[in-house]
């Protein structure tokens, strides 16, 4: 798992600075809380990766809309996409530093709470609209 991690993290191409940055990470969540941190790094994983995604199908047609479908995402794309939407919500767009990013979204999300997982919820809503054309698949 903490490959997975670190290859997501990955700034420029580099793994050093990634495992830092993951490093300093769980150093800072192990103080911050009293319970186990592997316990709510799972958990918070859990509460993000979506069991449905939507895909658009490309037409012949030009002037036709694409069709989008939701599909059920197997277990090792549930994994990945998971962990993509994390952290591509936690990379910073300000002067705050990425590691306190990361535990601040880890414990919000395993508290199932915060703006992933509300991200989740609205594209569960856009897949049940979109339900029509699962045949698709």
């Amino acid at each position: 798992m903490n490959k997975k991690i670190i290859n997501q993290l990955l700034l420029n191409g580099k793994t050093s600075t990634s495992k830092k940055i993951w490093l300093k990470s769980i150093k800072s969540l192990y103080k911050s809380i009293t319970k186990n941190h592997k316990k709510v790094i799972v958990r918070a994983i859990i509460n993000i990766a979506p069991l449905l995604k939507v895909k658009q199908l490309k037409q012949k047609q030009k002037r036709s809309q694409p069709k989008e479908f939701p599909y059920i995402v197997s277990d090792k794309n549930r994994l990945s996409t998971s962990l993509s939407f994390f952290l591509n919500k936690t990379k910073p767009k300000s002067d705050t530093k990425i590691h306190t990013k990361l535990v601040a979204e880890l414990l919000v999300t395993a508290n199932n709470s915060g703006a992933i997982i509300n991200e989740k919820k609205s594209l569960y809503e856009y897949a049940f609209i979109k339900k029509k054309f699962f045949y698709y698949r």
